[in-house]
């Protein structure tokens, strides 16, 4: 059966919304008039006779009751809650209606009612038309009225359109766990991601006790409501459409968009193929800026402890012939010591100076790095002050009493003070409301004085998933309530972070990477960050989700992404369970970075005592340079891809072999197995322990040849290759071998395949 037609002049292509009566259509062009018609039994908009968007009746409807979300310290539970759902839906008119923005002024409106919600009907509209700015896609919003029923009114919408059992689906922002999202329920929060999120038992440890910091395996730092299917096509909701949603990819025929408000809009389109796709998305939410040049050459050292051991360890590694292009040293504000199972962990003290004991002499230190070794310095920086009345070493100011005092928190009526976040015994702070103008100027100066007045080169732009989602939340500025807000927070700390930077004239040189990001973050950020996952080989928060998260995020329109080499979180409990970082997974891990990402960075970790460091012993540290080689040795090839494809397409770096063999049904279940890095290489990383040789599956229509053997395959099928230490499989695809840009990569290859790399 085919449903209804929408016609729309586009371009010289007709586009039709077709209303169907049994076997008989009536078409309509958008812009020309519209006959109200009722009984409809569903709706199609085709492109060139192209289907875009495809829905039978019932496909709208709406629910009661309002879903839960609960927790703490930005780990955040949420439960569904459907009550009085509408079970029918009527057509009850078609027509054209003045419409600002569409390409004609006007568009088509589909109005009609919800029946049997709990013993009331509810009235609807969903309009399409072409927007002005954007005319290979069509808009739509869709508005239910307020119910009848003030007692227990409808608080949620569903949206509901076809799909089909070979269709799958990628994005939906930093996805940790699954390959193609066929077949889950996909949330759009912003969250902490948890601890384990699934892997056992560190999860069910993180969950003890009502908590719920193991999260879960829908848990993301991310809030991006977009999608691209192997269709080619792109559904995404717009930057205003902030509230919680749910993509629901359960039903094999149908896509279910379950929304936490009675309107929504968004846009749909269809490209013809999955790089087309991310092109027509990021027309829409932007591209990411530059990123800049410096971050090539070589590794970002992540070291605390001060002054001194930076420099010895900067040393070290010259020495050994480890290539630096930069230290990030998150510990310049200073740490405090705070109670944790077995050892106290180190924190940092949520106040934007220097810390005169660690780094006394901040700015001449930053800059002696730079002229002595050429070293550029990151530091850190977050959406909080912390309350620094207790620093034992003092400080010059005390930013969270200045702004409590001035109002620039978010706060809470109820205590009608600021809405306090504790980060564990000894950590109170505030998480400044960007709505507020007069907060935006005061941090932006003191960003100036503070931070920017050392010669750094950006820093770790953190959280942003924080704010709550109570009713007693409230905001400077706040036009909707806590709850839609909370989605927003994390494009307004990257854009405004990103006006800073442009304001002091740093943009080809700062480096700002966030973790925490919604609709449109990537416009304001140059590098995107995987976030914190737990030191281990697991699937769900180990190494293996940095790749696929890595993978969806390309996929959101992220181009440019990294993930901490070494990971972050070690987990030490009273009953004996510990996760902590062995020299093998640390060298692992430098290996898949080195090529798979635009940055290679390390992290100490959470508890970096307990922690291989790469610093540790001269093993771990040749380990560690060896791959700072081989991701510098990728520099021309890779920069290359950023500025031919990433800048001007938004094509990621890292590609799922999806993007490249659509049709092929393994290529589409790749998560983290094996990606294309460019076009050019086809990487699968050793992501288990002591794995010395690796099955790798080769998609079809391509040959690969193994660059530490130079052995030619041919694709569509698997082979087995050795994977030795520092040996991650790498592949040139068809006659790569021939680009000039990969001969550093080739010669690093012929020039390091006999070196031996220790663990120890």
């Amino acid at each position: 059966m085919i449903a209804n037609k929408l016609a729309i002049l586009l371009l010289g292509y007709v586009t039709c919304l077709t209303v169907a009566y049994g076997q008989n259509a009536v078409y309509w062009a958008l812009g020309s008039g519209f006959e109200p018609t009722s009984s409809v039994r569903g709706l199609q908009i085709k492109e060139q006779q192209q289907e875009i968007w495809t829905a039978t009746l019932p496909f709208v409807s709406a629910s009661a009751g309002n879903d839960s979300v609960v927790g703490s310290s930005g780990s955040l539970d949420i439960t569904k809650v459907d009550e009085r759902t509408c079970t029918g839906q009527s057509i009850t008119s078609i027509q054209n209606v003045v419409w600002e923005g569409s390409t004609t002024g006007s568009a088509v409106q589909v109005s009609g009612l919800l029946q049997d919600c709990g013993g009331y009907s509810n009235s609807y509209a969903l309009t399409f038309w072409i927007p002005d700015d954007l005319q290979d896609r069509v808009a739509f919003y869709l508005d239910i009225a307020a119910t009848a029923d003030a007692a227990n009114p409808l608080k949620k919408l569903y949206f509901r359109y076809h799909s089909h059992e070979d269709e799958d689906f990628y994005g939906l922002g930093g996805q940790a766990s699954f390959a193609s999202l066929k077949n889950q329920s996909i949330p759009i929060f912003s969250r902490e991601q948890g601890v384990g999120r699934g892997d056992e038992p560190v999860t069910s440890y993180g969950n003890e006790n009502g908590s719920f910091s193991g999260g879960n395996r829908f848990t993301t730092y991310t809030a991006i409501p977009s999608y691209i299917s192997t269709d080619g096509k792109v559904v995404y909701l717009s930057e205003k459409s902030t509230a919680l949603v749910f993509f629901d990819f359960t039903d094999p025929n149908a896509v279910s968009i379950r929304y936490d408000s009675l309107s929504v809009d968004g846009m749909f389109m269809r490209a013809n193929n999955m790089f087309d796709a991310v092109e027509m998305l990021t027309a829409y939410t932007g591209r990411m800026p530059k990123l800049p040049e410096w971050v090539d050459s070589g590794a970002i050292l992540g070291i605390q402890g001060g002054q001194s051991k930076v420099r010895s360890i900067v040393e070290e590694g010259l020495s050994l012939g480890c290539p630096i292009a930069g230290v990030w040293l998150q510990d310049w504000c200073g740490t405090h010591s705070q109670e944790g199972p077995y050892i106290n962990i180190s924190r940092l003290w949520w106040n934007w100076e220097n810390d005169e004991a660690l780094y006394p002499t901040w700015p001449e230190f930053v800059q002696d790095l730079r002229d002595t070794y050429n070293v550029r310095t990151l530091s850190y920086i977050n959406t909080f002050l912390a309350n620094v009345s207790t620093k034992p070493d003092g400080f010059r100011r005390n930013l969270y009493e200045e702004a409590s005092t001035l109002q620039y928190f978010v706060e809470n009526t109820t205590t009608n003070s600021t809405a306090i976040i504790s980060s564990g015994p000894g950590l109170e702070a505030g998480i400044i409301d960007l709505t507020n103008d007069g907060l935006r100027s005061w941090f932006a100066e003191m960003m100036k004085t503070n931070v920017w007045i050392a010669n750094i080169s950006g820093f770790m732009t953190d959280f942003g998933e924080y704010t709550p989602v109570t009713w007693d939340t409230t905001l400077a500025n706040m036009v909707s309530d806590a709850f839609f807000f909370h989605n927003e927070y994390p494009t307004l700390w990257a854009q405004y972070q990103r006006e800073i930077v442009e304001e002091l004239g740093l943009q080809d040189e700062a480096v700002l990477f966030h973790r925490s990001a919604a609709m449109s973050s990537n416009r304001y950020m140059n590098l995107f960050w995987a976030g914190d996952q737990n030191v281990d080989f697991g699937v769900n928060d180990g190494i293996k989700s940095a790749v696929t998260i890595m993978a969806h995020m390309g996929l959101s329109g992220y181009s440019q992404s990294h993930s901490d080499v070494g990971g972050y979180y070690d987990v030490l409990t009273y009953e004996g369970f510990n996760v902590t970082r062995s020299a093998e997974l640390l060298g692992r891990w430098g290996e898949m970075a080195a090529v798979s990402s635009s940055v290679f960075r390390s992290h100490e970790g959470n508890i970096p005592s307990v922690n291989a460091q790469f610093y540790s012993n001269t093993s771990t540290y040749g380990y560690y340079a060896y791959n700072a080689r081989m991701f510098a040795s990728l520099a021309p090839y890779r920069r290359m891809i950023l500025k031919t494809e990433c800048a001007p397409k938004a094509w990621p770096l890292l590609r799922p072999p999806v993007m490249y063999h659509t049709n092929d049904e393994r290529a589409r279940q790749v998560s983290y197995q094996c990606f294309y890095l460019g076009p050019n290489l086809y990487v699968a990383p050793v992501l288990e322990p002591q794995t010395f040789e690796l099955s790798v599956y080769l998609p079809e229509d391509n040959t690969y040849t193994y660059v530490w053997t130079g052995q030619t395959y041919s694709g569509g099928q698997d082979v087995t290759v050795s994977t030795p230490y520092g040996k991650p499989a790498v592949f040139l695809v068809g006659s790569a071998s021939d680009i000039p840009e990969l001969e550093a990569f080739l010669d690093f290859v012929k020039r390091e395949n006999t070196t031996r790399v220790l663990v120890e």
